[in-house]
């Protein structure tokens, strides 16, 4: 019962003493902390009224996904992120024993194919040359038999036969030229097909740019079709697009020939003008959120591309851009009712 009593009396101090020494820390404290300025002071609307929103930083071209039609092992990549390309530079090269192995076969069916049409037309020289002997023969035997029956009638009736069976035989001749014609053509266009197959492990740049992103390595399986990230990502950077997007609420109020200004994220003091290019006619739901307060998320927007220079605003692809828009102002609500009141 006594230890009991220690043990609490224990307990007790030590609480005590912890209460003692949090008042005496607060207590302690002075004045109130010093207060931290931002970093940059943030963006301010520069139009009396405007329309805001974010906006993408994108190629003009948009950002191209380049894929492979064949799957296989990469072999060499050329291509570097950062790195200006022109339309047909080569970007990366598959693994291509395969495809030579294949062509090498296929033109030398082609090789033998032309050969069966050269044998094929002198068989055919021969058919005509026999032909004309089997003819000759048939009128002198005609011409014996009417005159004076100096040849006898068998004689005559074989050099009938002879002449029918060469013209046959021509025929047949022309017959193994067309065939022989014909496989030479399928096998021409296996040829250039294997040709084609060969060509096609090398994956070229389909347009002039800029490349922005490399996934793939050598030694790497490359899947043909579309992937997420693709193999390599590419566009036109000079000039940049910027995709702002805009509430469906607030569509109407983008005028064409209105100016706009993007800011970097936070930093009002780094800004570029932008020049309108196109509305997009598709409605989206939205992706880029602000976290501003009472932002909505369940809501359509209307995308906008402008026209941004590279040399007037240091951004990269994909970086995100507070974009103030000049508009009409918005009625007031009173104005509003007015007008819905007045149109019924």
């Amino acid at each position: 019962m006594a230890r009991k009593s220690a043990s609490r009396l224990i307990l007790a101090a030590i609480a005590l003493a912890g209460a003692l020494f949090s008042a005496w820390h607060v207590v302690g404290q002075t004045g109130t902390p010093a207060r931290i300025e931002p970093p940059a002071s943030p963006p301010q609307n520069p139009f009396a009224a405007a329309v805001a929103g974010l906006g993408e930083v994108e190629p003009s071209s948009e950002i191209v996904a380049v894929a492979t039609e064949l799957s296989g092992v990469v072999a060499e990549v050329a291509a570097r992120a950062g790195t200006r390309v022109a339309a047909g530079d080569v970007l990366f090269r598959l693994d291509d024993r395969i495809y030579r192995a294949g062509l090498a076969q296929a033109e030398a069916e082609a090789v033998q194919a032309r050969a069966s049409i050269a044998e094929a037309r002198a068989s055919r020289a021969a058919a005509v040359a026999e032909l004309e002997r089997a003819r000759a023969d048939a009128a002198r035997f005609t011409t014996l038999v009417r005159e004076n029956f100096a040849a006898s009638r068998q004689r005559y009736e074989t050099a009938l036969a002879d002449a029918r069976k060469a013209e046959a035989q021509l025929a047949l001749a022309d017959a193994r030229i067309a065939a022989a014609e014909a496989n030479a053509a399928r096998a021409e266009a296996a040829a250039a097909r294997a040709r084609v197959d060969l060509d096609r492990t090398v994956i070229r740049a389909p347009i002039a740019g800029t490349v922005l992103r490399v996934s793939v390595r050598p030694g790497e399986f490359a899947q043909a079709g579309p992937l997420d990230p693709p193999l390599v990502a590419m566009g036109t950077l000079d000039p940049l697009h910027v995709r702002l997007q805009v509430d469906e609420a607030d569509a109407w109020r983008i005028a064409a020939d209105a100016p706009a200004t993007g800011f970097l994220r936070g930093d009002g003091a780094r800004s570029a003008p932008l020049a309108f290019v196109r509305i997009e006619p598709q409605a989206r739901p939205k992706r880029f959120l602000s976290n501003a307060p009472g932002e909505r998320t369940d809501t359509r927007v209307v995308e906008v591309l402008y026209r941004l220079d590279p040399a007037a605003l240091p951004v990269q692809v994909g970086q995100m851009l507070d974009v103030f828009v000049a508009a009409a102002a918005r009625p007031s609500r009173p104005a509003l009712v007015a007008s819905l009141a007045g149109s019924n």
